[in-house]
Parts: structure tokens; sequence; C-alpha cells
């Protein structure tokens, strides 16, 4: 009776050494993971990216192609603001969006100390805008990014797509 438990011992002992060693990770198979997660990352980022075919949306930002240069433009409704009306023009350089209208605002005041003529508008809606400038063509709003986004190299455009959106009439 002695010799078969140390004969079945034995065995879950080689069967369990056998286990842990068929299932150690190793680095390669953490290199795989890694980089099949990176690909269906990297694809959902660009199928995010890519013009939408079918069915359009009127609302909501979309990319559009101005003179070679990929630009976000959305079509959100501004307020006007009583004591300045003529603040908004055709086309507004948005470079944050916030929920509350302190945020947007005192973007819009760091802003107007390194020269822009910023400020923060408030949507239809419950979202404030921090515009950069106002343009009257979209040639115009587009040259505007290609300057701001040289002059601050890193901007965090908060709530944005990663760049400048043109937010037009």
């Amino acid at each position: 009776m002695n010799k078969r438990i140390t004969h079945i011992f034995a065995v879950t002992v080689l069967l369990a050494v056998g286990f842990l060693a068929g299932c150690k990770p190793t680095e390669n198979n953490y290199r795989q993971a890694y980089d099949a997660a990176k690909a269906r990352r990297e694809a959902a980022n660009a199928e995010a990216m890519m013009p939408t075919t079918g069915l359009l949306s009127d609302d909501g930002t979309s990319l559009k192609i101005v003179n070679g240069d990929s630009l976000f433009v959305s079509k959100d409704r501004l307020r006007r603001d009583s004591e300045q009306p003529d603040l908004l023009k055709t086309y507004n350089v948005a470079v944050g969006v916030y929920k509350m209208n302190t945020n947007a605002k005192a973007q819009a005041a760091a802003l107007s100390e390194k020269g822009y003529d910023a400020h923060a508008v408030q949507t239809t809606g419950d979202r404030w805008y921090t515009i950069a400038g106002g343009f009257d063509s979209l040639d115009e709003a587009q040259e505007f990014i290609k300057g701001f986004k040289k002059k601050n190299p890193g901007y965090p455009y908060i709530g944005l797509p990663g760049s400048p959106v043109i937010i037009g009439k």
C-alpha cells in the first residue's frame, strides 16, 4: 500500500511539473500578443479617420480635404453673444471644448495673452468651445490652423480629435 501511495504521489508531482512547465509564458508569447493588440488598435484608429461612405450625417465633426490639408469641420450651432454680436465669423477655429464655461474662458484668456483673438462660445447644447480665431473664408481658417500648429506644437486640443476644429455656419 505504501508503494502505491508513493507511486501516485510521484505521478502527481510529475504531472504538476509538466503542466507548470508547459504553461509558462515566454517573451515570444507576450510579444505576439502585444503585436496583435497593437495591430488591432492601429486598424481601429485608421478606420476611425477614414472618410465615411454611404449615409452621411450633417452633425458632428467630419474630416475634409482643403487645398491638400486634412481639416476637421463641424456645423455646431453657436450662440451669439448679445454684448458682442459680431464676434462669430463664418468659420471659427476651435482649439478646445468643455462642459464648463470657466474652463473655456480660462483657455481663451491664456490664448489672448499670447496675442490670439480668442473667446469662449456656447453651443446651443451644453458645450463651450474655445475659439482661437474667426474667419470669413475656409482658406483663411486653414492658414490660421497651419500657423497655430507651427507656433504651438504639442497643444492639447482638449475634447477635440487632436487638432483644431473649424466650426462653420
